[in-house]
């Protein structure tokens, strides 16, 4: 039945089944002020920071370079600035919002330079 792995019974799921499709995979875009900069791979515990170029499942969308920078530090409350218009998602937003709070929580980012919060744990 799709993504899901369903247990025996009446078409109800099985205690601790999992279900692939809550998966963190996908590309999540990076958009600052109109343009897309850069992408996000995000495949389960960790993240790798790619070329803009190709698909994504969603976008984040910031209104400057310093706004970036300071979400990728932990400084920017995620749902304040949502409120304040300077952070949006388009596309798959619940996939965009696990995303980001994972990356808040602390998710690893391969291939992020300087200033990315969870560059190197």
């Amino acid at each position: 039945m799709g993504d899901r792995e369903i247990g025996a019974g009446e078409g109800q799921a099985a205690p601790g089944a999992v279900r692939r499709d809550d998966r963190l995979s996908g590309r999540l875009g990076i958009v600052v002020d109109g343009k897309t900069v850069a992408a996000l791979r995000m495949d389960g515990g960790g993240a790798t920071l790619e070329p803009a170029e190709g698909p994504t499942r969603a976008s984040v969308l910031v209104t400057s370079m310093d706004e970036l920078q300071r979400m990728a530090r932990g400084e920017l409350n995620l749902v304040v600035a949502s409120l304040r218009g300077s952070l949006s998602v388009r596309g798959d937003v619940g996939f965009a919002v696990r995303a980001l709070r994972a990356l808040e929580a602390g998710m690893p980012v391969e291939g992020a330079g300087q200033g990315w919060k969870a560059q190197g744990g």
